[in-house]
């Protein structure tokens, strides 16, 4: 009940930092960023996350955060509840024997379990590539084999990360495909079933131009509750939504706009997406984007076409923003 008189209220959550290593958690409703009011980040300490003894927001499930932290040789897991301020010990140490990795946390409804999924590159081995599950009251890591495709998020930062999407954590990846004599690099998302804890292949929209070029790949997003695949081309970015879950006939261009609509001028030789798509507004006329090159938002008009810079007077790690919702779930 508490859950659902809370998604009435709908919140995002982020990181803010004043100093370099001085994080915090921010909270704050959705519909002063939508209003573009000026926003002032408050510096209660209860909110620090080196307090914590940790310096990443792996994600937020029901108003739960999972929050990561690290020392020279592993890492480890605490979660927490913002609104009760609760927080659990140090879980789920992991000792670091990866060459690239990344955290991403949901939440398996078949269970009712919170999980962390843990995508990985051996250090000895960089080919080989490492799925390992950490259910919250377990503390325990459980090893899932046969990731089918090499995916983007490990070499290519924070902006490839997992994403969660209805009991399931997707990947952008690419795989080779051989094609008489010739090799074809192409795109694929992966999809990882929180329940069964099986992966499936989901292929990008039919109509988008799959040249395997992975310097410049595309990515994913969830926008209002839907998998969205995201690029650009020449000067345009586009974004193509999946209406109907794991149904690879249902893609639909969503969206398509240029970069000179949002105040960026292209600049030839750079890397492409530049842009990552964080939020559509629930009338679906306002969508937030982070802007790579200058850390910063952008809110851009779909309807008419206009783009304004948000207002909030701190410092941001925009890909640290998530949906938040207050709760009462416990932390452990």
């Amino acid at each position: 009940m508490h859950l659902n008189r809370s998604s009435l209220n709908p919140q995002f959550s982020l990181i803010s930092w004043r100093n370099y290593g001085d994080y915090s958690f921010v909270a704050f409703p959705v519909s002063l960023l939508w209003e573009n009011r000026s926003i002032d980040i408050p510096s209660d300490p209860c909110y620090q996350l080196n307090d914590k003894n940790c310096d990443e927001i792996v994600g937020s499930c029901n108003g739960l955060v999972c929050l990561a932290g690290y020392s020279p040789n592993k890492r480890w897991l605490r979660f927490w509840n913002p609104a009760t301020r609760a927080i659990s010990d140090q879980l789920g140490t992991i000792f670091f024997t990866f060459k690239y990795f990344k955290f991403t946390f949901g939440y398996d409804n078949s269970t009712e379990t919170y999980k962390v999924v843990l995508l990985g590159s051996n250090l000895d081995h960089p080919e080989t590539k490492i799925v390992k599950v950490f259910c919250l009251g377990d503390d325990v890591w459980r090893t899932i084999y046969g990731f089918p495709a090499i995916p983007f998020q490990l070499e290519y930062g924070h902006e490839y990360d997992g994403v969660y999407l209805r009991c399931t954590i997707n990947w952008m990846a690419f795989q080779s495909v051989y094609d008489r004599d010739d090799v074809i690099e192409e795109f694929v998302i992966i999809s990882l079933d929180l329940s069964t804890e099986t992966f499936t292949q989901l292929m990008p929209p039919e109509n988008y131009d799959n040249v395997g070029d992975i310097i410049k790949p595309p990515n994913i997003c969830v926008l209002m509750d839907s998998l969205c695949f995201f690029y650009d081309k020449e000067t345009e970015f586009f974004i193509w939504q999946m209406t109907k879950f794991g149904d690879e006939k249902s893609w639909s261009q969503f969206l398509k706009f240029s970069y000179h609509n949002v105040g960026i001028d292209f600049e030839l030789g750079h890397p492409r997406i530049k842009l990552t798509p964080l939020h559509l507004s629930e009338d679906g006329d306002t969508l937030l984007l982070a802007n790579h090159r200058q850390d910063s938002a952008i809110l851009y008009n779909c309807r008419n076409n206009i783009a304004k810079k948000t207002r909030i007077n701190d410092k941001i790690c925009w890909f640290s923003i998530r949906d938040y919702v207050e709760s009462l779930v416990p932390t452990c």
